[in-house]
């Protein structure tokens, strides 16, 4: 099989999709942070919604230990909605159609909560004292120390009577004039974040994570194939960090799970067909639970990043979720679309089976059809299947 070299623009789009395959946020010095305490105001007070200083929950006033660990939610348990109400950066459309919410908004907001049967209690929670759960909610990344205040929207956080009466408050709050969106808090509030679990499949050695890499029998006769190499132990590389000036976006990335990811061994062969099309196979093996995080923190991204221009590697990068087969212990698929001296496309699919990920991932242009890309996602997880199996 022959050998390719690859262009710089080619070297670029591969680098940024093998970026990718360990989507993380590096951690931030972990001192440093002062302890604040966040004033909740409850506007089911006598005071107006912008000045109430009673604290949300009684139980947690002036406690210093009543802000959240990183990757916690504080309002878990103690509120089941976020009213997020509309701030510059939200697109002028549905209930931000005028703008930045108004006092009037505001207030016509705060009475429409109230109005409703299922609502037990409303908090108003101002830029500041977002900024402060914000704060220790991200102590852990660089996002932690880029936000600011004014970058955070108001919110109203509601308490219902019946928790099962979620959809119909969202309902009524959707496209109100200066509310931006909603978001569920958990019923329960967790002692602290818990990544998920990583399953039953045991971590591959490298002779076998060498095997798991699809051949060029997998891919077909029209492509040729690179050598087979081994990748070290490493660190997750860091694809993005710092804010995208989008309150959606950077409430995503806060609020994914946290933890260190590490890379202990992998493998990868790539290979080229002779429309200059480029596949990379790899498969990685992770330390711990680190490949479930991976995973869960890529989710989280694509969720709420969802075609915004985020900056890496020099180039700016366009995130969306790829339909992709149910295979292993999950799947994942992702297109990036990167600026480049013009837009060139990176689909890759994710197969993870226990510590262990294997990744078809294909850029060049025009890209290969989806039930190709499955095609293959699905002989690399048989492959993978095998090698944890023997």
């Amino acid at each position: 099989m022959a050998n390719h070299h690859t262009s710089r623009a080619g070297r670029v789009v591969v680098g940024c999709a093998a970026a990718l395959l360990a989507i993380t946020t590096a951690a931030a010095c972990s001192g440093g942070h002062d302890k604040p305490r966040p004033k909740r105001a409850e506007v089911d007070s006598p005071a107006p919604a912008g000045s109430a200083e009673t604290d949300a929950d009684d139980a947690t006033e002036d406690a210093e230990d009543d802000l959240p660990p990183p990757g916690v939610d504080y309002w878990a348990g103690k509120a089941d909605l976020a009213v997020f109400l509309c701030q510059t950066s939200d697109p002028k459309t549905g209930g931000c159609a005028d703008g930045p919410v108004t006092d009037t908004q505001r207030e016509a907001t705060l009475a429409a909560l109230r109005a409703l049967p299922q609502v037990q209690h409303v908090y108003f929670e101002d830029r500041q004292q977002a900024w402060k759960l914000f704060r220790a909610q991200s102590a852990n990344t660089l996002l932690g120390d880029t936000i600011t205040a004014a970058q955070l929207p108001e919110s109203f956080r509601v308490k219902l009577k019946d928790r099962g009466t979620l959809p119909i408050v969202v309902s009524a709050m959707e496209g109100h004039p200066g509310v931006a969106s909603t978001m569920t808090h958990a019923p329960t509030a967790p002692g602290a974040a818990t990544p998920p679990r990583s399953g039953t499949a045991l971590p591959l050695t490298q002779e076998r994570a060498r095997r798991a890499v699809p051949t060029a029998d997998d891919v077909g006769p029209e492509w040729s194939a690179d050598t087979l190499t081994d990748t070290g132990p490493k660190p997750a590389s860091e694809p993005y960090s710092g804010s995208s000036g989008n309150a959606g976006c950077d409430r995503a990335l806060a609020g994914a799970p946290t933890g260190r990811i590490t890379i202990t061994l992998g493998a990868q062969r790539m290979f080229q067909d002779r429309n200059g099309l480029r596949l990379t196979a790899t498969v990685q093996v992770y330390e711990g639970d680190s490949a479930a995080l991976q995973l869960a923190k890529t989710r989280a991204l694509l969720a709420g990043c969802a075609d915004l221009p985020l900056p890496m590697q020099g180039t700016t990068v366009r995130f969306h979720t790829l339909p992709a087969p149910t295979l292993g212990d999950e799947t994942l698929g992702m297109r990036l679309v990167l600026d480049h001296n013009g837009p060139k496309t990176v689909d890759s699919i994710m197969v993870r089976m226990g510590p262990n990920i294997a990744a078809v991932t294909v850029s060049g242009d025009p890209i290969l059809p989806s039930t190709t890309l499955e095609q293959l996602a699905r002989r690399a997880a048989e492959h993978l299947h095998a090698a944890v199996s023997d």
